[in-house]
């Protein structure tokens, strides 16, 4: 009997993680062969019942609905009594929540930022992705470090861990970290080759074949017509004429530089987002937020947001919450330029919630497109605020993930910067 059903399109890595732990655990789950991305994911009746668009998503036999890929391998790793995928101890359990969250959080989304524009889904920039690649390659000697010594990432067993993070994975190893790239991480590249190899993944993903040829960003080829040649006329006596005076080429629309998005085109702002991100990341959360009041002008260069989960009442583990937030952060990419956010999770297990603030380009009362456009962004209810006193110490509080929100302490957090 099926203990739910998996919504996406098909041979999406991020499924692998529950099919296999599904696989693992001696459950069937129902895969549904009719779901087309973009156009089924979009129904009224698809958001009344997920709430977001994205997938995977999940609906239990029971009624459960999780939207979530790393959730819903956890519930499915958990929904056999005496699994071994979830450790046999406290320890070993946290442990493995540590691996699962350090790969999603720590390489998925850069390799994302890597990937995506090479796939064409976002515009191509050389700087982010040379700092992307740099940052995977600096996560995975994280865990080139840990698993010189280890065939498995926790304990002496193929665990959620290894599952997690290996189907994370997948797309690197498969399209862009070649021979020459694996060189730097042997031990990775060993444990991974063992996990996709198991009966239990390959029973799901089928066979793996590491990268050959890194994919790499082509721009788009230029219209090259092949030009009729011009027929030769006879060349007639001219006779000398005055000469007029030289008029400039007049430049046309077509001619001048387009802008990428609309709030290129806004007045430079008096204070620079990147140099408020540096103060951030620089100093002690007092000093940056004294430097931020100081010189944000919010009257024409920015405007405030407060972000609210609209589902608090469905939260349950802090970690899952913490999750769910970055996942909204993974995909504000197009962003990054024009914005700055903190999102929080307040509480505790099975009594949080999910609240934050953005700084946003511009002062107009409509969100912009760049963030707008995130998978994510129905699941949260966004409202311009007025910055008074009382707001102003939400605001620092949320910045700095300390104290409490509507009595609840600050638990964890997330930026976006």
């Amino acid at each position: 009997m099926s203990v739910g059903t998996i919504y996406s399109y098909p041979q999406n890595p991020r499924v692998f993680k529950a099919l296999v732990v599904a696989k693992y655990n001696g459950l069937e789950v129902t895969v549904d062969d009719k779901f087309t991305m973009g156009t089924t994911n979009k129904t009224p009746e698809w958001l009344a019942k997920f709430g977001a668009s994205q997938v995977p998503a999940f609906e239990g036999a029971d009624g459960t609905i999780i939207i979530e890929s790393g959730a819903i391998a956890y519930y499915l790793a958990h929904l056999k009594s005496d699994s071994t995928l979830v450790g046999r101890s406290n320890s070993e359990e946290a442990h493995i929540q540590q691996w699962v969250q350090f790969v999603d959080c720590q390489v998925v989304p850069f390799l994302s930022s890597w990937l995506y524009p090479i796939w064409g889904f976002v515009p191509y920039n050389k700087v982010v992705e040379t700092q992307s690649i740099e940052r995977v390659k600096a996560s995975l000697q994280t865990l080139e470090h840990h698993l010189i010594k280890k065939t498995y990432l926790v304990g002496e067993r193929v665990t959620l861990a290894d599952i997690s993070a290996a189907a994370s994975l997948y797309t690197g190893f498969k399209a862009l970290f070649d021979a020459d790239f694996r060189k730097t991480i042997p031990a990775v590249t060993r444990w991974f080759t063992t996990i996709v190899n198991q009966s239990n993944f390959k029973a799901i993903a089928g066979e793996f074949t590491l990268c050959e040829t890194a994919a790499k960003f082509a721009p788009p080829k230029k219209d090259t017509k092949e030009k009729k040649p011009k027929e030769e006329k006879p060349k007639e006596e001219k006779k000398p004429k005055a000469k007029e005076p030289e008029e400039e080429p007049e430049e046309t629309f077509e001619d001048a530089p387009k802008p990428k998005s609309k709030l290129d085109l806004l007045p430079a702002a008096k204070m620079p987002l990147d140099e408020w991100k540096r103060q951030y990341s620089n100093n002690d959360t007092p000093v940056a937020m004294k430097w931020l009041w100081e010189n944000i002008d919010l009257s024409a260069d920015y405007s405030i947001w407060k972000v609210d989960y609209k589902y608090n009442d469905e939260l349950t583990k802090l970690y899952m919450s913490n999750n769910l937030a970055g996942g909204l952060m993974n995909r504000l990419e197009r962003a990054r330029k024009y914005a700055f956010g903190c999102l929080v999770v307040a509480g505790e297990d099975n009594a949080n919630i999910i609240t934050g603030y953005f700084i946003v380009r511009g002062n107009a009362d409509e969100m912009i497109e760049e963030i707008t456009d995130a998978a994510d962004y129905d699941s949260y209810t966004w409202v311009k605020v007025n910055v008074d006193d009382a707001e102003k110490e939400k605001i620092n509080q949320v910045f700095a993930w300390e104290g409490s929100i509507d009595g609840k302490p600050i638990s964890d957090g997330k930026a976006f910067k």
